[in-house]
């Protein structure tokens, strides 16, 4: 019975291990990122831009943002662009971060290897390719 006991108690020790560790990944795919993203502000690189969640009144950083299920703004809308043009994920580009747009983030996360949360932050940013446009706004590649 005692070995039992130390067997129940061994395999409790590293399921708790390892959920600790997922929690702990999970976690980190936002994190760092203080303010919501409350727009969006378009990059340059030579005649093309991309277009980034960007945080307006953020002291530091504003493209270090975060946006979350129930955001709603255009930034979201740039990240959904991104999203369908570089991933296919068929997003409705609608500004409103709901039930899709995270779990279109959440598989992203997955096929990219990151923390695992279903929020857009740093992390998630730094790891994505983003849609570039041409002067028209039209889709030219991703990168």
């Amino acid at each position: 019975m005692k070995k039992r006991s130390a067997s129940i108690l061994s395999v409790g020790a590293l399921l708790a291990g390892l959920l600790g560790g997922a929690f702990a990944t999970a976690s980190s795919a936002s994190a760092a990122a203080s303010h919501e993203c409350n727009t969006s502000k378009k990059l340059y690189s030579g005649s093309y831009y991309k277009l980034l969640p960007h945080q307006n009144y953020a002291d530091a950083d504003p493209f270090w943002c975060y946006l979350k299920y129930g955001s709603n703004n255009s930034g979201v809308s740039a990240l959904q662009w991104s999203l369908n043009k570089c991933y296919g994920a068929g997003l409705a580009v609608d500004g409103s971060y709901g039930n899709a747009t995270r779990a279109a983030v959440i598989d992203l996360q997955q096929r990219l290897n990151i923390g695992v949360d279903g929020e857009y932050g740093p992390q998630t940013r730094n790891a994505m390719r983003w849609s570039y446009r041409n002067s028209s706004g039209a889709h030219a590649y991703c990168a």
